[in-house]
């Protein structure tokens, strides 16, 4: 069994849910079983972001940039083994996920000093005696679902910003590759409870994550037809989105994978979702 745990309410805990076999893309053997969050977990997970949004917003913005500047300096620290297992899990070269470690450092530094600098503006009064000024708040929970193609980068670029705004968080990472992120959570251990949840599971986990009426907005990358539906259910409930949806590649099948069935299949599966 894994060693992996998720992180729900400032505790590492193992999940209590179905087990995610993790495949590794070359051998396309199964190098890992990671248990996903139950309901149960889910909910304490979301009830954790929820009470710790009060705390969290309130925090001054350099204390919160500070803190997220750490999460940057622990990344850095820990690139050689993030980017060995996000190899194992995702099939990318190393070189290249030494280079998603440190563009995932970057995300937050630079979100750390976006947060510390805005908080609003001042726009033109109509009258003489006014002040008008807009003030920016936080949204509150906010779901971050990743897809396996950059793990930690598509994460950071949903978790730094709402960090930085002083919103909470439950993040659930793919279900094929989840490690690298549960890997990650020692990252996060200076932050206050509940103010980073992290979840494992399929796309039930993700389905519920959205539906819950305590999660403010859903942050999420993958299919144009599962953003259509997270559309259709935050509408439902007027939550907040972003969708980060589709996406155009150069795919190269070369001429001597023709002859061999097996590497067909394998080229043809890695063409339309790798895993699908």
């Amino acid at each position: 069994m894994s060693q992996a745990q998720l992180l729900i309410g400032g505790e590492r805990v193992a999940g209590d849910g179905a087990v995610l076999e993790v495949e590794n893309p070359y051998t396309e053997q199964t190098i890992d079983g990671v248990p996903s969050a139950s309901a149960e977990q889910l909910d304490a997970a979301v009830a954790a972001a929820s009470e710790a949004r009060g705390t969290w917003a309130s925090t001054p913005a350099v204390e919160r940039a500070e803190m997220l500047h750490e999460v940057a300096a622990r990344l850095r620290n820990s690139t050689d083994a993030l980017a060995k297992t996000m190899t194992i899990e995702g099939g990318k070269p190393l070189v290249e996920n030494r280079d998603e470690i440190g563009w995932t450092a970057a995300a937050f530094d630079y979100y750390a000093e976006v947060g510390r600098d805005s908080a609003g503006r001042l726009i033109p009064p109509i009258e003489p005696t006014q002040l008008a000024l807009v003030m920016k708040e936080p949204m509150g929970v906010v779901a971050c679902i990743v897809p396996w193609n950059y793990p930690l980068l598509l994460l950071a670029w949903k978790l730094a910003p709402a960090l930085a705004a002083g919103n909470t968080t439950v993040c659930k990472p793919s279900e094929v590759t989840p490690l690298a992120t549960l890997q990650a959570l020692e990252c996060f251990d200076h932050m206050p409870a509940g103010v980073v949840n992290v979840v494992a599971g399929d796309g039930a986990i993700g389905a519920a994550l959205v539906a819950d009426e305590r999660v403010d907005c859903v942050a999420f990358t993958g299919s144009v037809a599962t953003g259509q539906k997270i559309a259709s259910v935050c509408a439902q409930r007027l939550a907040r989105i972003n969708l980060e949806l589709g996406g155009k590649d150069p795919f190269i099948v070369c001429a001597d994978v023709a002859s061999d069935p097996a590497a067909l299949d394998v080229a043809a599966r890695g063409g339309c979702g790798r895993r699908t």
